[in-house]
């Protein structure tokens, strides 16, 4: 009516209103249109979400009407459980709180639930195949886009999702990545059953046990103190050929913080032999483990010992010694162990070192003493009888001839030899086993002699000593009662010990290489230019210094006995000097 008055009185002003009206509308109709959309979209976003939301709530109300009640098991055909007890609460805080249950259940129907557990074998059948519900959203490519996550999921005993992520609490890895503390981020994959298929088909175990991990001496120290290339952020894939190259690698890591340790193990007789190619020499984790690293008092039991797992035969000749039984009945660290005489970390061959003998008089330290009561010469019996030979009564016995340096007091080795010799270990071979018979004195005098000529800083010679002829017998020592005391058994020309005579040469890394000698390399004069330091009065060698022997003797004990003869023979006559001088001084 207003535009109907308007025109009527005055119609080209109105006709003027519409035409400027009509452009301003349009324009804000344009300007606004957006911002209504906008806020329509802002407006409906939480009722959509609401929308989303509200089928599973209304969907899950079916099943969690059994799912919320605890104590509830399912039971698999093998008689194993696993609880169906959800907590729907802490479900909504997932990430696929937005998911029903059907979009991972698709085989569950209620018509035929429940029932369907006797349809699996056991629970991890189940959980295998409940697993393939991830690969409906999480393709292949998403699942091997870091290095780790795909070598996992690449193995044939690959885990199941469920083992690393959960169930029904899966969260995404930026909300509990940074809320683990410590190590519980590395034990998240960790602590589970995984293992590693090595180039050459091994499996290697992944598997930490998180209880050892706290009970060992590392508690304290972070994964990667150790394990230095990994982080929460870098975790590289590594390919190992073995499980022993995989051992020999990861020991490295022990000497950022045990130098001391690692030094006394370079000079070892083990270091020495995994240097020259010997992998199945120890290296740390072999002794110690990997993550149940226990402390010292760990290693000083019987039952903790690591050398019985390469070393198991002398280790049961040990449990039988006097040694062994009063380890086994309480003698506590009193009685020794491997390490007590052969040390932890620096063990060396015992033919490179006369620390054996030194071990035993560290604890018998009364034992010189005691020997010297009863034991003509006892410093020279010590010295030339290894302990073992009398206190093991049982084991065979005979003569080892080792070549000494006597300027430094040290084996020369079978390397040393060859070289000097211009042979070769063949060559060595064939001088010691001449004729198959043995190496005679004249041999080891030509030996001798060649290598003194040669090596101008070395003077050489043969020692001579009684040891036993199975050096693993030198772990069953009896008790002292046992002992051998007996002097005819080594002084006597029928004694068996001097029946069987070996020649040892040590090798580098410890080993003593044997070749028989004939028995009357103990007898030949030849044999004094190239031995030293042995005789055995009354045995098989030498008769002449045997004789020679009792001539100094008798020449001795001569002496006296002919000074006191001619006193007595000539007293006449001196007394008759002696009266003749008495008389001529009377005189004066």
């Amino acid at each position: 009516m207003f535009f109907e008055k308007n025109l009527g009185k005055n119609p080209e002003k109105g006709t003027l209103g519409l035409v400027l009206l009509g452009p301003i509308f349009g324009m804000l109709y344009i300007f606004f249109l957006p911002i209504i959309g906008i806020m329509t979209l802002l407006l409906a976003l939480p009722e959509y979400a609401n929308a989303k939301k509200a089928p599973i709530i209304e969907s899950a109300e079916v099943c969690m009407g059994c799912h919320s009640m605890k104590g509830v098991d399912k039971v698999f055909r093998n008689k194993e459980k696993v609880s169906v007890f959800v907590n729907a609460e802490d479900f909504r805080k997932t990430v696929h709180g937005s998911l029903s249950c059907d979009s991972c259940h698709t085989k569950i129907s209620l018509e035929t639930h429940p029932g369907t557990a006797s349809v699996f074998e056991s629970k991890s059948a189940f959980v295998l195949d409940a697993s393939k519900a991830c690969s409906m959203c999480h393709s292949d490519a998403q699942l091997k886009a870091k290095p780790h996550h795909a070598s996992m999921t690449n193995r044939p005993n690959a885990p199941p999702c469920t083992d690393c992520h959960g169930a029904h609490t899966v969260k995404r890895i930026a909300d509990w990545k940074p809320a683990l503390a410590g190590n519980q981020y590395c034990l998240t994959c960790h602590n589970q059953d995984m293992s590693k298929t090595l180039r050459n088909g091994e499996k290697l175990s992944l598997h930490i046990d998180p209880s050892q991990l706290s009970a060992s001496v590392h508690s304290r120290h972070a994964c990667n103190d150790c394990h230095t290339e990994y982080s929460r952020t870098s975790h590289p894939v590594k390919s190992f050929g073995s499980s022993r190259e995989h051992s020999i690698a990861v020991s490295e890591a022990c000497r950022k913080c045990h130098a001391d340790k690692q030094k006394a193990v370079s000079e070892s007789i083990h270091f020495t032999m995994i240097s020259g190619g010997d992998l199945k020499a120890p290296v740390c984790t072999d002794c110690h483990g990997f993550h149940a690293v226990g402390p010292k008092a760990t290693y000083e039991t019987l039952s903790g010992v690591p050398c019985k797992k390469c070393h198991d035969g002398i280790f049961k000749k040990y449990s039988q010694s006097v040694h062994g039984l009063a380890k086994a009945n309480g003698g506590g660290h009193r009685a020794p162990l491997c390490s007590s005489c052969h040390f932890a970390h620096e063990v060396k061959g015992t033919a490179m070192t006369e620390r054996i003998k030194m071990a035993c008089l560290g604890c018998h330290k009364a034992a010189e003493d005691l020997h010297k009561r009863w034991l003509p010469n006892a410093e020279l019996h010590l010295s030339m009888v290894s302990c073992a030979s009398c206190h093991s009564p049982k084991a065979g016995k005979g003569i080892y001839l080792k070549l000494y340096d006597q300027k430094t007091g040290k084996p020369f080795t079978e390397e040393q030899i060859v070289k000097l010799l211009g042979t070769d270990y063949q060559g060595l071979s064939e001088r010691m086993n001449a004729h198959g018979e043995g190496i005679d004195s004249e041999g080891l005098w030509n030996i001798v002699k060649q290598l003194n000529a040669k090596g101008a800083e070395a003077k050489l010679t043969f020692l001579g000593k009684m040891e036993l002829s199975d050096g693993s017998e030198a772990h069953m020592l009896s008790a002292k009662k046992n002992a051998v005391r007996e002097c005819e058994s080594c002084h006597s020309a029928n004694s068996a010990f001097f029946k069987t005579v070996t020649v040892a040469i040590v090798k580098a890394n410890g080993d003593l290489v044997r070749y028989k000698a004939r028995p009357e390399v103990l007898g030949s004069m030849i044999s004094l230019a190239s031995l030293r330091q042995f005789y055995v009065l009354g045995s098989t060698r030498l008769k002449i210094l045997d004789w020679i022997g009792v001539l100094m003797v008798f020449g001795g004990m001569s002496v006296p006995i002919a000074h006191f003869a001619i006193r007595i023979l000539t007293s006449p006559i001196r007394e008759a000097k002696r009266l003749n001088k008495m008389r001529k001084g009377d005189r004066r």
